[in-house]
């Protein structure tokens, strides 16, 4: 709708995509200064067939002198697994679709900086909209302008979502599918859970929950919010959401995460899924095996001093073999802190294979 070519010009295009369930107001500021704010971010409304709705949306001017806009509708026909709508390319036509349902009463508007402007718009539900939930989009647009041969147009797009929820008989299925850390190894606590749903219903829904940390005796250390944001799922799309545990405390051993998480309106479900993975402070860790080690050889090298002075106390003539002893000592100090070495590696797999 909005195409310009220019000669000898770059154009630098970039777009505010929003994620489903944000409040409140979105702006947009780009390298030339230019800013502008779009209130609401999300339009959430439940409906009937056949109803119609009247709203205002507010675009602000925010920086970059009079600035036009153009105001256009799109169809929401997907999610990336982060949660980012993807849009339709161009306006909409199609009239089973909610962007063809939605109405601005103005395609443009010129605004000065530091200036509002409202745009009432009316939704006009069909009389026969199946029951469901149905996604579109305001786009409020900047053209490009054209680029000297030193510069470059700049345009941009700002999205405020429109979420309309048609009553009736509705599916809420959801699958929890998959629950899964970033790495099965930390040094330390820190860590990021995944969590991927499916939304396998016909309404967008907002699972929430709660991840419990337990460690390898089975003590409750840590306990996080799952979906804390209310991030939603459209219909038969999935997502994966991400959330982050981090302990103060000292940590060392396997520990295992287990995920509880609720969905659904009208019938509450819960669905729950573990995961477990190992927190080793390789520093901490390896402080304490060379003072064990250090001690070891004191206790060793203590023993047998102890055992020579003895022996001299005794009148035992140890000087004659001397060297032997001395050769023999350097080969069984060798041989110790062998096997110490291999005593910790046996034992630290030992650990890892009885937990696991």
């Amino acid at each position: 709708m909005f195409t310009s070519t220019y000669r000898n010009t770059l154009f630098a295009f970039s777009s505010v995509l929003l994620f489903i369930g944000l409040v409140g107001s979105v702006s947009v500021a780009n390298a030339q200064g230019l800013a502008v704010k779009v209130q609401p971010s999300t339009i959430d409304e439940k409906v009937d067939p056949g109803q119609s709705l009247e709203g205002v949306l507010t675009v602000t001017n925010q920086n970059g002198g009079e600035q036009t806009y153009y105001i256009s509708t799109r169809n929401v026909v997907g999610m990336q697994e982060n949660g980012t709508p993807t849009f339709e390319n161009e306006d909409a036509e199609d009239p089973l679709e909610a962007a063809a349902w939605i109405h601005p009463f103005k395609d443009a508007v010129t605004i000065q900086v530091g200036e509002s402007v409202e745009i009432p718009y009316r939704i006009d539900v069909p009389a026969d909209a199946s029951p469901g939930s149905y996604f579109a989009a305001f786009f409020v647009t900047r053209e490009a302008e054209a680029a000297t041969e030193s510069g470059a147009g700049v345009g941009f797009n700002v999205a405020s979502l429109v979420n309309l929820r048609v009553s009736g008989e509705v599916s809420e299925d959801m699958l929890f599918r998959e629950f899964y850390t970033d790495k099965s190894f930390y040094t330390d606590p820190s860590v990021l859970f995944n969590a991927k749903i499916d939304n396998e219903g016909t309404i967008h829904q907002r699972p929430r929950g709660i991840i419990t940390i337990t460690d390898m005796f089975g003590n409750d250390v840590g306990q996080v919010t799952f979906n804390d944001s209310a991030g939603a799922i459209l219909p038969k799309n999935d997502r994966v959401f991400e959330t982050s545990w981090n302990h103060d405390g000292f940590a060392l051993g396997r520990y295992r995460a287990s995920a509880s998480i609720l969905f659904g309106e009208s019938q509450k479900k819960t669905e729950t899924r573990e995961v477990s993975f190992w927190i080793v402070p390789l520093k901490e860790v390896g402080i304490v095996v060379g003072v064990i080690v250090a001690l070891l050889l004191f206790i060793v090298f203590g023993i047998r001093r102890y055992i020579r002075n003895a022996l001299k106390r005794a009148g035992h003539d140890v000087l004659p073999n001397a060297e032997k002893h001395t050769v023999s000592l350097a080969k069984k100090m060798i041989r110790t802190i062998m096997w110490i070495i291999a005593f910790v590696m046996l034992l630290f797999i030992g650990m890892i294979v009885f937990f696991s």
